[in-house]
C-alpha cells in the first residue's frame, strides 16, 4: 500500500482513536458511543524468525484497541489483496497469544474482532475474506474477516453514520475520472462533508484536534492524488481549508488562553496585593520596634501614613525589603 494511505490511517488511529468506534459499530453492528472509554494498544508484535527460529522479528498491525473488554483489530489496504487473509490470521493469532488467559482447565486464547478496510474495490471484491483452518483432530473452521469498502459509502452515509475516519479517502473515488466528471459534484459533496464535521464539532462529538486532522489529511490526499490538477485542489481547499479551518481549529485554544490570561491576571493581582500587604506589615513592625527603642514614638505614626518617609527610615535603619 502506498505509504501516504497507511500513514494517514495509522496517524488518525493513534491521534484520534475514537474515530475507530463508528467504524467498529458499522462492521460489527455494535452500538458504542464515540465517547466510550477505550485503550489504544501497541501495534508491534514480536515473533521468532529465521530458519532455526533463533532471532526476534516483529509484525506491525495498523490498529488495535481494547473496547468494552474486547480487542478490535482493523487493517487498511489500498487495493483488494488475495494474501491479506494470511496476514490477518497471523496478526490475530499473535494478538490472541499475547493476551492468553490461564483457566482452571488450562490456557485459553481469544481472537480479536478483526476487519479489513479496502480503500478501493471492484465488483468482484467479497464482503468478507475467509480461510479454512484444519486441526489435527479432524475438525475445521472457516476463519472469516469482514471487509469495509470505503467507496461504497456516499457523503450522506459517512456523515449520518459518523464515519469521519473515511473522509480523507473520499477523493479516491474520483482518481481515474476527468474534470468534466468530477467538477459538477465535488463542491457540493465536500461542502456536505465539511458541514457534517462542523456540526459534529459544534455538538462536541469531535473536538478541534479531531476536526483539524480530518481536514488536513483530506487536503493532503487530494493534493497527492491530483497534484497536477489545480482545479480539483483549489475547489477542495476553498471548501475545507484556509481561514475557516484556522478559526475552528483555534477556537477552543484561544478561549482557553483568554480565560487563562484573565484568571492569571486576577490571581496575580490578588496574590500581589496579599503579599504586598503582608510584607508591608512585617516591615512596619520591624521599623516600629527600632523607632521605639530609640524613643522616636511620634515617627511611628508618620511612617505608617507616609510611604516615602517610611522608605527613608528603612534605609537609615538598614531594614531590607
Amino acid at each position: 500500500m502506498s505509504k501516504i494511505y497507511d500513514d494517514i490511517f495509522r496517524t488518525l488511529c493513534e491521534k484520534n482513536t475514537k474515530l475507530l468506534i463508528p467504524v467498529i459499530n458499522e462492521v460489527f453492528s455494535t452500538k458504542y458511543k464515540i465517547t466510550e472509554e477505550m485503550e489504544l494498544l501497541s501495534g508491534e508484535h514480536h515473533i521468532l524468525s529465521g530458519k532455526e527460529q533463533n532471532s526476534i522479528g516483529e509484525i506491525i498491525t495498523d490498529s488495535l484497541i481494547r473496547l468494552a473488554g474486547k480487542f478490535y483489530h482493523i487493517e487498511c489496504q489500498s487495493n483488494p489483496d488475495g494474501t491479506i487473509i494470511l496476514r490477518m490470521v497471523e496478526y490475530d493469532f499473535h494478538i490472541a497469544l499475547e493476551n492468553v488467559k490461564k483457566t482452571e482447565e488450562g490456557y485459553e486464547i481469544n481472537f480479536p474482532y478483526s476487519a479489513v478496510l479496502y480503500l478501493r474495490h471492484t465488483g468482484r471484491t467479497p464482503d468478507k475474506i475467509e480461510m479454512k483452518v484444519n486441526f489435527q483432530n479432524g475438525e475445521s473452521i472457516n476463519y472469516s474477516v469482514p471487509v469495509i469498502k470505503v467507496q461504497k459509502y456516499n457523503y450522506e452515509e459517512i456523515i449520518q453514520k459518523d464515519l469521519f475516519l473515511l473522509i480523507p479517502y473520499y477523493i479516491m473515488r474520483y482518481e481515474n475520472k476527468t474534470d468534466e466528471e468530477i467538477m459538477p459534484y465535488i463542491k457540493k459533496e465536500y461542502e456536505e462533508l465539511y458541514n457534517g464535521i462542523s456540526k459534529a464539532y459544534n455538538s462536541d462529538i469531535l473536538n478541534s484536534y479531531d476536526m483539524t486532522n480530518i481536514i488536513e489529511f483530506t487536503e493532503k490526499l487530494v493534493h497527492y492524488i491530483f497534484n497536477n490538477n489545480k482545479n480539483i485542489c483549489k475547489e477542495v481547499d476553498k471548501v475545507m481549508g484556509g481561514q475557516v479551518l484556522e478559526t475552528y481549529a483555534d477556537k477552543k485554544l484561544k478561549q482557553g488562553m483568554q480565560q487563562g490570561m484573565q484568571q492569571g491576571i486576577q490571581q496575580g493581582m490578588q496574590q500581589g496585593i496579599q503579599q504586598g500587604m503582608q510584607q508591608g506589615v512585617q516591615l512596619m513592625a520591624q521599623l516600629s520596634v527600632r523607632l521605639a527603642e530609640d524613643g522616636k514614638i511620634s515617627e511611628i505614626s508618620r511612617a505608617a501614613t507616609d510611604s516615602a518617609y517610611m522608605d527613608k527610615l528603612l534605609k537609615e535603619y538598614k531594614i531590607s525589603r
